[in-house]
């Protein structure tokens, strides 16, 4: 989960990576050409023998990637786990990424579903939530998910990309969703394989059942301000928060109250979530007890899902999304800021 990347307002296009032009058909893809999958903060092995020496390393007793004493272990997915799964028939593997960056290498199956898609500024303003019932329907259904499958989401490594379509699919009732942990950033650390052939996928019937206790409207959030029982926390950047930084808003600071913690805060250099232990540690040294009413917020939705999965992890079941965010704050006078 590397620091200042902002996964929203990510161009499609795969402007992070090189161009790429040559189809998949014409060459198998090699470790020399982990292509178009660079990013910020996500760096592929451009050369064999660097790979060769992870692969060594791991062998011969590497760091550890995973992390015990989650309240709810089953919210995340390690490598090894996934890979044993990647031919069973109900499950389904979603890549969060742009389409463009999916194209140039995926993991074996995986289905491109684009994180960006599933944010729509009207609805979240109107009903709180990111998009519409109908809406989550349609697009979940055409990659193949229904209430019986299984779904593991991935991004690069980031965390929001995939943590956000956890959200959505976990906010319009999805029971069956985890996080693959590290992404595909660990996965091919690791020396396991990746591809560009698009997967066969048959539409499946998705009913949407919304849990309308999983967010916020920006009028309930003003009203309740001031309520000593809720905790406000907001996932930006400590300059966005401040109001140095502002992305394309009438106003810059943050809502009256809220208490800075950045989304990258849970990660680790690896790009998995932190153990349990220091996810406690990271939220009980913001002041955040467990047991409290928690409000996330960042600029439109995304990276704040990253917090509300490291909160679920640890026990916190008590957070929201405030899905419109600063996007939709910042652009209406008639709410406070703070800076």
């Amino acid at each position: 989960m590397s620091s200042e990347q902002s996964m929203e307002g990510c161009p499609k296009g795969g402007s992070y990576g090189p161009s790429g032009n040559s189809p998949a058909s014409q060459s198998p893809l090699g470790r020399r050409d982990l292509l178009g999958r660079v990013r910020k903060g996500f760096y592929l092995f451009r050369l064999p023998w660097v790979g060769l020496l992870v692969s060594l390393g791991l062998a011969l007793g590497g760091p550890a990637w995973g992390a015990e004493g989650y309240v709810h272990p089953e919210l995340l997915m390690e490598t090894g786990e996934l890979a044993k799964l990647l031919k069973s028939p109900n499950v389904r593997l979603i890549d969060a990424v742009d389409p463009a960056l999916y194209g140039r290498a995926h993991i074996p199956g995986a289905v491109n579903l684009f994180y960006q898609d599933l944010s729509q500024i009207e609805e979240r303003k109107e009903s709180g939530f990111p998009l519409s019932p109908q809406e989550a329907e349609k697009l979940f259904g055409a990659v193949g998910i229904d209430e019986k499958t299984q779904v593991i989401v991935y991004d690069g490594g980031e965390g929001p990309a995939a943590s956000s379509v956890w959200y959505v699919l976990t906010l319009f009732g999805h029971k069956n969703v985890r996080l693959l942990n590290g992404g595909l950033r660990k996965w091919i650390k690791e020396g396991r394989p990746i591809i560009q052939e698009l997967p066969k996928v048959e539409r499946r019937r998705f009913t949407a059942r919304p849990q309308p206790g999983l967010v916020v409207k920006a009028d309930w959030l003003a009203k309740n301000l001031q309520n000593k029982a809720l905790i406000l926390l907001d996932a930006r950047s400590f300059k966005e928060y401040i109001g140095e930084e502002i992305r394309g808003v009438a106003r810059g600071g943050h809502i009256p109250g809220a208490v800075h913690l950045e989304w990258v805060k849970v990660g680790e250099k690896l790009e998995t979530f932190k153990p349990a232990d220091k996810l406690r540690q990271v939220f009980e040294g913001r002041g955040i007890p467990p047991g409290k009413e928690l409000v996330v917020y960042c600029q439109s939705g995304t990276r704040a899902t990253a917090l509300l999965l490291a909160l679920r992890l640890i026990g916190y079941d008590n957070g929201r999304l405030y899905a419109g965010s600063w996007q939709e704050w910042a652009n209406d006078p008639a709410f406070p800021v703070e800076k």
